[in-house]
């Protein structure tokens, strides 16, 4: 396994070199794990990746769920222009999904955002992990389970990708 056994910020900076070395991987927004965007770009919308991340394999859903509510949470959106993509990775896998596809969710005025996001058991975690759920794995015309919209890659198999 490329990564393994390396705690969660040691796979963070291996995952920006590796795979993001002409990007500014260095900036923390809030309380988001990873973030991506040009090197010395200082406009507000200039990230193109917000990511969760963890030193264990760890289910992409969960993750992305996660993240979710964590931009939830802190409204990060409304201080910063999203970027095109939200991701996770693990030492085994990286996942993209477009933000656009869960921007809905942020919206809602019934939904609880002070839940904590790491607490899998809570009402909003399963609602929003069943809107990943249905993003990443939606039934596409030719039988295929991922959707086109999805990007999901592990890091030993698919590392010329």
């Amino acid at each position: 396994m490329k990564y393994a056994k390396v705690q969660e910020e040691e796979l963070k900076n291996k995952v920006a070199l590796d795979f993001f070395g002409g990007y500014d991987c260095t900036e923390v927004i809030e309380k988001i794990d990873f973030a991506v965007k040009a090197h010395g770009v200082r406009l507000i919308d200039s990230y193109f990746l917000w990511a969760e991340a963890k030193a264990a394999q760890t289910d992409i859903c969960e993750m992305l769920t996660q993240l979710v509510l964590t931009v939830g949470k802190a409204r990060t959106f409304d201080k910063i222009a999203p970027p095109p993509f939200l991701g996770c990775f693990d030492r085994e896998k990286i996942a993209f999904i477009p933000y656009h596809a869960v921007q809905e969710i942020f919206y809602q005025s019934d939904f609880n955002w002070k839940v904590t996001p790491s607490k899998r058991d809570t009402t909003e975690f399963r609602q929003v992990h069943s809107l990943i759920k249905s993003i990443l794995f939606e039934e596409s015309a030719d039988g295929s389970r991922q959707s086109a919209d999805t990007y999901i890659f592990d890091f030993e198999k698919n590392e010329k990708e």
